[in-house]
């Protein structure tokens, strides 16, 4: 078949990642691919280093309609796989005889009627619609009368894999991702701070926690000032605002991941990445992460699923209390564990968030939408 993808994402996020995974996945299944992302922009570059063939667009918008339809004339495909509103509209005026998939990567508070309806009307061209997890489809499925499939996000093995080394003289964990108020890192530290008193209680190492990020809306200063707040001394916290080489050798070296988000937590490719590389991953309860934890050695989930957590608040005290006792085991456990089970733990994960488990996944998707009768 030819699919052809459509994505109108300005920025490298999770779902222009997800975009060039299921390309990647859709390519290796044996499908012919184009992709058309917009004019130099990062996507576009994402997908050109990954040597697929490349069409882009300055935009989306009708003056484009007309550049749309000379690339969908001259590529005929039999599948077209959108990843936003105006491609999905553009979509209407370009499907003719092909089947059209709609991703949905992030999931709406609006839950009106009103919304409902127009989700529908701007719909009703659509085949197949593609979630990322469960807490997106049920409300989709509520909406919607064609199928809602929800295919996990695969990661490239290739890339995020164990890189056996030396066990750390301290445990470690680390958070890794941009420095944004969204993902937690100053309300983690409130937790860390009972990580390190419970080591010192029991005359364990302490241990170290590790940001990776470069700032987006959160400088360092504002991390410093929360863990001088608590008191946190410097030697037992680093901060790295640059851009890793080798991500999987971080990942690998650590003793536990961390995801720490107080939000907007859909496509959850960091803690995929971390259990690819061997190490357990702990987690917030906001968004589709509780649905990572399919295998027992994998980790678990701390704090409320609303992710509404303040430092000062007696109440998430008592919260962050509970999760530091929570995560103090398995991160004492995954200090101590031997290479043999990172290596079963990174198989493991292999079996649920590879590219190998999306091509799985989309071959009996496609093959369902290309079998309706139009």
């Amino acid at each position: 078949m030819k699919i052809w993808h459509l994505i109108s994402n300005r920025w490298n996020s999770a779902i222009s990642e997800y975009a060039v995974s299921m390309a990647k996945a859709t390519q290796n299944l044996g499908h012919e691919i184009l992709v058309t992302p917009l004019k130099e922009g990062p996507v576009a570059g994402r997908f050109q280093d990954a040597n697929f063939k490349v069409a882009s667009v300055d935009h989306f918008g009708p003056a484009k309609y007309g550049k749309l339809s000379t690339i969908n004339g001259h590529f005929l495909p039999d599948v077209i796989i959108t990843y936003g509103g105006p491609e999905t509209t553009a979509a209407m005026f370009l499907k003719g005889k092909s089947k059209l998939v709609r991703f949905h990567g992030y999931k709406s508070d609006d839950g009106s009627l009103l919304q409902a309806v127009t989700k529908r009307l701007g719909h009703f061209h659509v085949d197949t619609v593609i979630v990322p997890s469960n807490f997106v489809a049920e409300g989709l499925r509520e909406i919607f009368s064609m199928a809602v499939n929800v295919v996990t996000l695969g990661c490239d093995t290739e890339i995020f894999h164990l890189i056996e080394n030396e066990r750390l003289p301290r445990p470690e964990l680390l958070i890794f991702g941009r420095l944004d108020p969204v993902k937690g890192h100053r309300e983690f530290f409130s937790i860390f701070k009972g990580l390190l008193n419970l080591s010192e209680a029991k005359s364990h190492p302490r241990p170290k926690l590790r940001i990776v990020g470069l700032p987006a809306n959160l400088s360092v200063r504002h991390i410093i000032e929360a863990a001088r707040t608590l008191k946190i001394s410097e030697d037992d916290y680093e901060i790295q605002c640059e851009r890793v080489a080798n991500v999987a050798e971080v990942m690998s070296r650590v003793s536990l991941g961390v995801v720490s988000s107080l939000g907007s937590e859909v496509i959850c490719r960091v803690a995929e990445e971390f259990l690819l590389c061997g190490t357990p991953v702990v987690t917030t309860g906001v968004g589709s992460l509780p649905e990572l934890f399919v295998n027992e050695t994998f980790g678990g989930c701390y704090g409320p699923a609303d992710g509404q957590t303040q430092q000062g608040d007696a109440n998430n005290q008592e919260e962050h209390q509970k999760a530091a006792v929570m995560i103090y085991d398995i991160l004492r456990h995954s200090h101590l564990e031997n290479v043999t089970a990172r290596r079963a733990r990174s198989e493991e994960a292999r079996k649920h968030f590879s590219i190998l488990k999306m091509q799985q996944q989309l071959c009996e998707i496609l093959g369902k939408a290309m079998e309706q009768v139009p």
